[in-house]
C-alpha cells in the first residue's frame, strides 16, 4: 500500500503529469488535432515554468505556514516533546552506517534546544519502509551530538497519520495529552491536525524561516527557473495534497 500510494502520488503530481500532457499534445498534432495539440503543449510548458521558479516555492511555503508565536514559558506547560522522523541516509561517517539527513536533523536541533529549556522528556516517531528504525538512529544522534536523552521510541510508523496514532498509544499509558510537536513549518498544519485527532493538545514548534517578510520584495531570480526550486515545489505540492486529503 505504501509503494502504491507513492506511485499514484508521483503520477498525479508534476513533473509526471506535465510529461503526460506534453505527450498528449504530440499525439494530438500527429492525429491532426492541431488546436488541442497547441493548447495542451502550451499548458504543459506553462505548468513546467510555474513549478520551476522560486517565486512559486515561496508562495507555497507561505501558504502552508502558520507561525507559532509561542514562548518558552508556553512550552513549559506541555508534558512531553514529540519529534517526527524524516528519513535516513546511508553513511560513510565513522559514527554509523545510517545517518539522519538535513530535514530531520534540523528538527532534532530544535527539539534538543526545547528539551534543555523545558526539561521535558522526548518521544521520537518514525520508521523507514525498509524496516530501519528512524527513531533509533535519531536517538543515537541525539545522545552523541546533542547530549540529549530520549525517553520513548516509536519505531513502526511510516506516515504522519501513523506517527500520531502510534505516539498516542505510547503516551496514553503516561496520561500525556499536552505535547510540543516538532516538525518543519510546511509539515506542521497536517501533523498538528492528525495529532489533535488522536486527542492531543498540540503546542507547535515549527522548524523554518516563517512567513516571508513583506519588506523582502522580489527580484529577477524569483522568476528564473532553477533545479532547486523544482525540488522545493514538488515537496510543497505533495504536502498540500496530503493536507487537503486529511481535511
Amino acid at each position: 500500500m505504501y509503494e502504491l500510494t507513492k506511485l499514484i502520488t508521483a503520477i498525479i503530481m508534476p513533473p509526471f503529469n506535465i510529461l503526460i500532457l506534453f505527450v498528449f499534445s504530440l499525439f494530438a498534432f500527429i492525429l491532426g488535432c492541431k488546436k488541442a495539440g497547441f493548447f495542451s503543449g502550451l499548458i504543459s510548458i506553462g505548468l513546467l515554468y510555474v513549478v520551476s521558479i522560486p517565486y512559486t516555492a515561496q508562495k507555497l511555503s507561505d501558504s502552508l505556514t502558520i507561525e507559532d508565536n509561542l514562548t518558552i514559558e508556553d512550552y513549559k506547560t506541555a508534558q512531553a516533546i514529540v519529534v517526527l522522523g524524516g528519513g535516513l541516509r546511508d553513511s560513510k561517517e565513522l559514527f554509523g552506517a545510517l545517518a539522519v539527513p538535513q530535514i530531520p536533523l534540523e528538527r532534532m536541533r530544535y527539539a534538543a534546544y526545547l528539551h534543555k529549556k523545558t526539561e521535558l522528556p522526548l518521544l521520537i516517531s518514525g520508521a523507514s519502509p525498509n524496516g530501519n528504525s528512524e527513531a533509533k538512529v535519531m536517538a543515537d544522534e541525539f545522545q552523541e551530538f546533542f547530549n540529549t536523552p530520549v525517553k520513548w521510541l516509536e519505531e513502526k510508523s511510516t506516515t504522519t497519520k501513523e506517527n500520531a496514532l502510534l505516539s498516542a498509544q505510547l503516551l496514553e499509558k503516561e496520561q500525556i495529552k499536552r505535547i510540543i510537536l516538532v516538525t518543519n513549518q510546511w509539515h506542521m498544519q497536517r501533523a498538528k491536525l492528525l495529532f489533535e485527532r488522536q486527542g492531543f493538545e498540540v503546542l507547535p514548534a515549527s522548524v523554518g524561516a516563517g512567513i516571508t517578510p513583506a519588506n523582502y520584495g522580489l527580484n529577477l531570480m524569483h522568476f528564473i527557473p532553477q533545479a532547486g526550486a523544482i525540488a522545493a515545489n514538488m515537496q510543497l505540492l505533495k504536502e498540500w495534497a496530503g493536507y487537503l486529503k486529511e481535511k
